[in-house]
């Protein structure tokens, strides 16, 4: 059995008050189990002035974590605010870390990364959780295709972090006592844990439309939908008008994977050639199905969220929520969060925070539980 134990503070400049404030929330010495392992999201003015270092050296265990536009914890919710979200069990051990820096392919990283966490090929983890880099070059799709290439498809749940900003600047991970621009961090968990996984998606209803066929793409740039250029594509169906994107930089589409399977992604940026660029690989022959979203859409599928954790009667949830779904909202930027904390506040514990792209496993056409990656996306892991 897992307990979750969570702390907050909005203390950034006093590192002493801030780092009393977690302890005394986390009451360690009362509460923790034989094993433990943290998971911190921050502002990344935490980074600056020392508040995460000073927090993660408090600790009596490794941790893990990454920058955020903001965050959510029983009791309070915030931009401006450190959180500090603890998994602790008798029978399940945590080993956590980071990998070396990444700088295109992240496989030898992550294969280091991972023989240091599970050195015996006897025990294989249960349960992968991850915090990601934003790298250039590198999309959330590199690392699942890395991890799942070392651990044999351990299932994954995890983030690539963020921030506040739309330049995308100030991303940063934490890991082995140190941040990183270019690392991404992990914790595997041994032992019999049972997640139970919650992805929302956007219905077919909500596509603009019929579906097309992705007739060329490399990696995450597409390059041809149904022969035309997309930017041709995006104008035919209203999404684009005089050689400009409209809604730039979250338009949301729904794929249909070769195997079954539905991942979203969102488009953020245009080539000089018409080509379109997303935040995750969008296959050659992939459907795509433009979608059309809206502040009271991301509400609602907020709420199915809720339903699904609450159907499962789980007691501990971690929450990540893409960022493009916060700044769909417009002006009512803190309404999803808003929802999150007033459903779940006395009902479990829990850990909720805004995300650069979303990890959570998916059941494909046969009913494997496959690894992918995600945009504009809530995914929740239930433990």
């Amino acid at each position: 059995m897992i307990r979750m134990l969570t702390a907050y503070t909005r203390e950034i400049d006093d590192i002493e008050v801030a780092v009393a404030e977690i302890m005394e929330q986390l009451k360690c010495g009362d509460r923790l189990c034989r094993h433990a392992v943290g998971i911190l999201a921050f502002h990344p003015d935490f980074l600056e002035t020392g508040a995460v270092k000073a927090i993660s050296d408090a600790l009596p265990f490794a941790s893990i974590g990454g920058t955020t536009s903001a965050v959510a914890v029983p009791g309070s919710m915030g931009d401006l605010m450190l959180s500090v979200t603890v998994l602790t069990s008798d029978d399940v051990r945590f080993v956590a870390g980071a990998s070396a820096p990444i700088a295109s392919d992240p496989l030898a990283p992550v294969r280091d990364l991972y023989a240091r966490l599970v050195p015996s090929l006897l025990e294989k983890p249960s349960l992968l959780l991850t915090i990601a880099p934003v790298i250039k070059h590198v999309g959330g799709d590199d690392f699942v295709r890395a991890i799942d290439m070392v651990s044999g498809g351990v299932p994954l749940f995890g983030s690539l972090a963020f921030t506040h900003l739309l330049d995308l600047s100030g991303i940063e991970t934490w890991g082995d006592g140190e941040r990183h621009t270019d690392a991404l961090t992990l914790v595997a968990l041994f032992g019999e844990v049972n997640p139970e996984f919650h992805l929302t998606t956007i219905p077919d209803e909500r596509t603009i439309h019929q579906k097309a066929t992705i007739t060329k793409a490399e990696k995450n740039q597409i390059q041809s939908i149904n022969g035309m250029t997309p930017l041709n594509y995006l104008e035919s169906i209203g999404l684009a008008q005089n050689g400009h994107v409209t809604a730039l930089p979250a338009i949301p589409f729904v794929l249909t994977l070769s195997d079954g399977s539905q991942v979203v992604r969102t488009v953020y940026s245009t080539t000089e050639e018409g080509a379109i660029l997303a935040f995750g690989d969008t296959p050659q022959g992939s459907v795509v199905g433009f979608a059309d979203v809206d502040a009271d859409f991301v509400i609602k599928t907020t709420s199915e969220t809720i339903a699904g954790t609450i159907a499962v009667k789980a007691e501990n949830i971690l929450v990540f929520s893409c960022a493009g779904r916060r700044w769909t909202l417009g002006v009512r930027t803190e309404g999803e969060i808003e929802k999150i904390v007033q459903h779940f506040d006395k009902l479990c514990s829990f850990m909720f925070a805004y995300s650069g792209g979303e990890i959570c496993p998916v059941r494909n056409r046969q009913g494997d539980l496959v690894n992918r990656f995600h945009n504009f996306s809530m995914i929740s892991c239930m433990l």
